[in-house]
């Protein structure tokens, strides 16, 4: 059993919804893929055909488009290795990808550069605000969810208990990591976004945050 990316043309990938939508009319009709789909297959099955068997990321290779969308199967040990190849170059053909197991979208429109973090689903080499509100509006107990942008530039919230989450941001060095606490994920959803959209200085006169001696 496989572990499926489908790609799509990143006009089809506003939400979650609209993006499962499409890929299914695509699949159901079964046409012939357009040269967008044939070139995006090609260029990850060749990335594929430069490992050994072991490394592999693809369960079926080389892909094939399906009219606009290509499916991509990866061998469940090799989700990661699989998303880290396909979803930058899906981006820099303005496609998204649709992560069924998930219910997940991703979009190179409204994306940043960086990556999440999390607890159990690994890592997502970029950044958009689907990925937040579905990461930490699931998390449990001890879960935790990471925005990084570069470097030693992130903020992070771990669930300590049913009623409380931890979050801290930090500005590239030691000195300049914070910490405070709050009580739901919707507010821990805001103060992230916010960060995301001011590069740190929106949140930091908003809380009462304590430096973290690491």
């Amino acid at each position: 059993m496989s572990y499926d990316f489908w790609l799509l043309p990143a006009e089809h990938c506003h939400d979650a919804a609209a993006a499962r939508a499409f890929a299914l009319t695509q699949d159901e009709a079964d046409e012939p893929a357009t040269s967008i789909a044939c070139s995006l297959a090609a260029d990850i099955s060749a990335v594929n055909a430069d490992l050994t068997e072991e490394q592999g990321f693809l369960s079926v290779t080389p892909l094939s488009g399906t009219g606009a969308a290509v499916f991509v199967p990866s061998p469940w040990r090799h989700i990661q290795d699989a998303r880290d190849v396909v979803v930058p170059r899906a981006f820099a053909a303005d496609y998204g990808m649709y992560d069924p197991q998930l219910d997940i979208v991703l979009s190179p429109r409204g994306s940043v550069a960086g990556r999440v973090s999390t607890s159990r689903e690994g890592t997502f080499p970029t950044i958009t605000p689907d990925l937040i509100d579905h990461f930490v509006g699931a998390m449990k107990v001890d879960d935790f969810v990471i925005v990084e942008t570069r470097g030693e530039v992130y903020i992070q919230t771990t669930r300590i208990n049913i009623e409380a989450f931890t979050v801290e941001h930090r500005a590239g060095s030691a000195d300049q990591h914070f910490g405070t606490e709050v009580v739901a994920a919707p507010e821990v959803v805001g103060m992230m976004k916010a960060w995301l959209a001011s590069d740190g200085d929106a949140i930091t006169d908003q809380y009462s945050w304590t430096k973290i001696d690491l």
